[in-house]
């Protein structure tokens, strides 16, 4: 049988995002929360996913303080300083593996906030982190290169993977369909494609147009009817 993680990224970044990621994981398809460690739902984030023992927990690092961004795409331009601190993003990277981990939560998987995980230059430290933890699983996808990098051999990277004893899904959906924030690389949800394991990533929340588009697909019936007909298990990272 084929298995979805449907995985709503920015959990904890507000209430009004921590409210629709519940509303999609309790009424809707989504099995899993990539958790923000310095946002203002944090607090409140850590409660609800307590009190929701379900949904599968992740941490979103964010690492937006190493870099100028363009905030209205939500793109990473380049680094503030350019002799790339890497030893300081190790540092916070650990930090907010530890914040989560000192809330009883355990983590089931690691990815970046706008993907700064996958960047060529971090890959290798992120996911010797996320392996020292014992985490299982790292978000990776093919797309993120081919579109930003064209070109730069990656061979290396879902061997590097399987060297540290982390797993990815094999097949990574961007969400329902292109959004203002979308890169060059992205496959959106298309369930005719072939895998045996996938990550579906979304982003419901209250307050915004798109995000609350996103919350009422995850809700819709006619959308897990699909899963149901096509025999496609919803599951957690922590099955991989």
């Amino acid at each position: 049988m084929k298995k979805l993680i449907v995985n709503a990224d920015d959990f904890g970044r507000s209430a009004l995002i921590n409210q629709g990621i519940i509303e999609a994981h309790q009424k809707g398809i989504v099995t899993s929360a990539s958790l923000m460690t310095d946002r203002e739902g944090f607090d409140e984030g850590v409660r609800l996913a307590k009190a929701n023992p379900k949904l599968g927990i992740g941490l979103h690092l964010d690492l937006d303080s190493f870099f100028e961004v363009e905030h209205g795409v939500g793109r990473l331009i380049g680094y503030k300083d350019p002799s790339l601190p890497l030893e300081a993003i190790a540092k916070e990277t650990e930090r907010q593996i530890q914040k989560i981990l000192a809330t009883g939560l355990p983590i089931h998987h690691v990815d970046g906030h706008h993907h700064s995980h996958l960047r060529p230059e971090l890959f290798a430290t992120i996911a010797a982190l996320t392996a020292k933890h014992k985490i299982k699983v790292i978000r990776y996808f093919s797309g993120f290169y081919e579109g930003l990098y064209p070109g730069l051999p990656t061979a290396w990277i879902p061997d590097l993977v399987t060297r540290f004893g982390l797993k990815s899904v094999d097949t990574f959906f961007a969400g329902w369909e292109p959004v203002e924030s979308s890169l060059p690389g992205y496959r959106y949800l298309d369930l005719a494609v072939p895998f045996k394991s996938a990550e579906l990533m979304v982003h419901p929340g209250k307050g915004e147009p798109w995000r609350e588009k996103e919350l009422a697909h995850c809700t819709s019936p006619k959308v897990r009817d699909e899963l149901k007909t096509r025999g496609i298990e919803l599951v957690t990272f922590g099955v991989m």
